[in-house]
């Protein structure tokens, strides 16, 4: 199996899809229909519009209406709890900086169900000054990156995916009961590579894939771990630093979005050994 290059040529000169509005573009869009709002995502993957601070009571409907996961302040947060630890974000401070840095994956709202109308929404309304960046990676842009030779071999592999592969990521040693709980919800088995309407074509590899069907474990993981790094390679990422008031949409067939932890700024990380 092929092991992606993230030097390759082929990434040179690929534009992120990525539009950006002002504020006066946000009436039209929170008014549009959702087949009007897919046609805008299927080749600008994400929509920004900066500074819209949107009012919460049309966002929620919005997000309703369009069967959209909504993030952000308006979402539940998780809170501390005794177990946590803090860790000091700037590298300069703290050699286990970037282990948590490295330790925010790369998620999808599309996978199990999450926005099932195939829209994520994230909002910060006046609070953007203390939001941590967030990075968009967009999986169809990397799949026009590849060569064809290499999007017949994709496009033959189904993965494995499941609930408790992602809980692993966020508590590495969970109590048994919790474990079980999460095996319990159910695992499928999904192609790798999904149409998009329009014509084009998303990868399925979140933090959810286990493993590629018919492929030895090992091998897989190796795989999907050089899958994952072409796909989130500068070329194909837009990370956003929010500013008050802005409003993010995107297409969660299609992007992989993860939270950064803010370099000037303590963050939470679950203490090893929980159980």
């Amino acid at each position: 199996m092929a092991f992606y290059d993230v030097k390759s040529e082929q990434s040179s000169g690929l534009g992120k899809p990525i539009m950006t509005l002002d504020r006066g573009a946000l009436a039209d869009l929170l008014i549009g229909d959702r087949d009007w709002l897919l046609t805008r995502l299927e080749d600008m993957e994400v929509i920004v519009v900066r500074q819209a601070f949107c009012p919460e009571r049309p966002l929620r409907s919005f997000a309703d209406r369009l069967d959209a996961m909504l993030h952000g302040p308006l979402a539940p947060a998780r809170l501390p709890v005794p177990e946590d630890y803090l860790i000091v974000g700037d590298p300069k401070v703290s050699a286990l900086a970037e282990y948590v840095r490295n330790g925010h994956i790369s998620e999808s709202d599309h996978v199990l169900g999450h926005a099932p109308g195939g829209v994520s929404i994230m909002a910060i309304p006046g609070m953007g000054s203390s939001a941590a960046p967030t990075e968009f990676a967009c999986t169809a842009a990397a799949w026009d990156g590849l060569m064809p030779a290499e999007q017949r071999e994709l496009a033959s592999h189904t993965v494995l995916h499941g609930f408790w592969h992602d809980r692993l990521y966020h508590e590495r040693e969970p109590r048994h009961e919790a474990l079980m709980q999460w095996m319990a919800r159910q695992s499928m088995e999904l192609p790798l590579v999904q149409p998009l309407p329009g014509g084009r074509h998303g990868l399925l590899l979140d933090d959810t894939a286990i493993q590629i069907a018919g492929i030895e474990f090992l091998e897989s993981e190796a795989f999907l771990g050089g899958l994952r790094t072409w796909v989130t390679q500068p070329a194909f990422v837009y990370r956003h630093t929010w500013q008050p008031g802005d409003l993010v949409i995107w297409n969660s067939a299609s992007v992989l979005y993860r939270q950064l932890p803010r370099p000037d700024n303590p963050m939470w990380k679950m203490a090893q050994g929980r159980r």
